[in-house]
């Protein structure tokens, strides 16, 4: 299940363990570039996508992100520095109180056709 909520700046996505779910902050995503924010939001489901299948040395699957992103992908330069880097460095805005989470439920995610990295 994917979520999208009001998190902290700091915090790119989250996977509660012993569930299926993501949390995606979308206060995050909506503050960055398009192509860059279809990397970044490529590499943090990605990376929370590695938990849900038992991954939880963050070392280890920040090392699968880069390793996936490098093959898959050809070693893109934009999709690479998403994969070392998240999606911090092309922040505009300051961090803001975070008070709701106000979580929404993305329908048919597993069913979403054509979303393509570039």
């Amino acid at each position: 299940m994917l979520y999208l909520g009001n998190l902290p700046l700091r915090v790119g996505a989250f996977h509660p363990l012993g569930t299926n779910d993501i949390v995606l902050n979308k206060r995050l995503f909506k503050t960055l570039e398009t192509y860059r924010e279809k990397a970044n939001v490529f590499t943090t489901l990605l990376h929370e996508y590695l938990h849900t299948l038992g991954y939880t040395d963050e070392k280890r699957v920040r090392q699968l992100v880069y390793w996936v992103c490098s093959v898959g992908f050809d070693g893109d330069p934009v999709v690479m520095e998403a994969a070392v880097s998240g999606p911090w460095g092309s922040l505009k805005e300051a961090e803001e109180e975070c008070l709701d989470l106000d979580l929404e439920l993305v329908r048919d995610f597993e069913e979403i056709k054509g979303f393509h990295i570039v």
